[in-house]
């Protein structure tokens, strides 16, 4: 089978790209052949990359009449707003323009429920756009299902819920000591929170929790693992918004006189994913909004333990519930940070994730299945 897949793609740092890397080499190894578009032009792509969205109506021409000779099978296009930004019409374009192709066309929407939550119409009206030139639709959730059907009006029977796949960490280039030392944390318990910094990720609540702590755990210390994400054009005001959201947290860390509990380490290299989680006591996920967590995967993966705010599913993998709250509810989290710190390891090991996510190999079989004729809708 020929499978085209349209993403974001290496080197973007991006999850989304780095799920596509792992799902080209996965089918390849099945013995299928995997080409890709990637969202945005970027030098040093890896060799499958055969061009990137145009934004012409000529381009896009010159582009279809390229994936023609090729004549692939299925193409698979890896969609959530913020990983194409200003690209999104050139995305909707390409979608609509795919329609004259043999192949079938697969959409699997990354993360429907925050996007149409939180950009209300205009997230509903792409979501239906990008759904409505799709063969199929595939999403992580239920929840997510529910939002692309009722929210959407994406019908039922286009909708197939395939589980978002457990994460491989990749290999470490530093020890976690060498990362203890470079940020001085000495042997303090460090609570790490991960990823792109977000208004929706609850950092605020954290940090004002971590204040609440200093009476009973002063030593705690807060790692931020991770920047705001680059955005472009018009979606800069996203990125704004994060930065302005940054600088309120960073503003009450200095009222509150948490700066040398705090530590910010910016973007983290793939190398220095896995010591951080080794390192960390607990992974702490205040998400306010949130479908499926890349984040909680990481932890499940090492091993390490998770307090989480109880939505989007997040805390249906723990061990004991205990070690979850309610989004917004900084008191409740203070007081489940200062339990988890004062318990014993038995007792921690309730907060490690026993996620029900698949596997790699199992997610990608679901997805080749999906692709088969049967499985999906013709286009109108």
């Amino acid at each position: 089978m020929r499978i085209l897949y349209v993403s974001p793609y290496l080197p973007a740092r991006d999850g989304i790209a780095d799920y596509t890397a792992a799902f080209v080499a996965s089918v390849r190894d099945r013995g299928h052949e995997a080409r890709v578009i990637s969202g945005r032009p970027a030098a040093g792509a890896p060799s499958e990359v055969i061009g990137s969205l145009p934004v012409s109506k000529r381009a896009r021409t010159e582009l279809l009449d390229r994936i023609r000779e090729w004549d692939p099978d299925v193409v698979h296009v890896q969609f959530a707003i913020a990983s194409y930004g200003t690209r999104v019409p050139a995305l909707l374009a390409f979608l609509r323009a795919a329609r004259s192709l043999r192949a079938r066309v697969v959409v699997t929407f990354h993360e429907v429920t925050r996007d149409t939550e939180s950009l209300r119409a205009l997230g509903r009206a792409v979501y239906g756009r990008a759904a409505l030139d799709a063969d199929a639709a595939l999403v992580h959730t239920g929840s997510a299902r529910d939002a692309l059907v009722d929210g959407v009006g994406t019908p039922e029977g286009d909708v197939r819920v395939i589980p978002h796949p457990r994460r491989d960490l990749p290999p470490a280039t530093v020890a976690p000591a060498d990362l203890r030392a470079r940020h001085g944390l000495g042997a303090d318990p460090v609570l790490l929170a991960f990823g792109f910094i977000h208004v929706d990720k609850g950092l605020d609540d954290l940090v004002e929790a971590l204040g609440a702590l200093r009476a009973s755990h002063p030593r705690a210390r807060l790692v931020v693992a991770g920047d705001v994400r680059s955005r472009k054009g018009a979606f800069r005001v996203f990125e704004l918004r994060d930065r302005l959201h940054l600088a309120r947290v960073r503003r009450t860390i200095g009222r509150a006189g948490l700066g040398d509990r705090v530590v910010f380490t910016g973007y983290v290299d793939s190398g220095e994913v896995r010591p951080w989680f080794e390192l960390a006591d607990a992974a702490v996920l205040p998400y306010r909004r949130i479908e499926q967590s890349g984040v909680a995967s990481l932890a499940a993966a090492a091993g390490t333990p998770v307090i989480v705010s109880d939505i989007g599913g997040l805390a249906e993998g723990l061990g004991d519930r205990r070690w979850a709250f309610e989004p917004r509810d900084r008191q409740r989290l203070a007081s489940v940070l200062a339990e988890f710190l004062s318990a014993s390891p038995a007792e921690r090991d309730g907060a490690r994730s026993r996620m029900a996510e698949a596997d790699m190999g199992t997610v990608v079989e679901e997805t080749l299945a999906s692709y088969e004729p049967g499985r999906v809708k013709a286009h109108a």
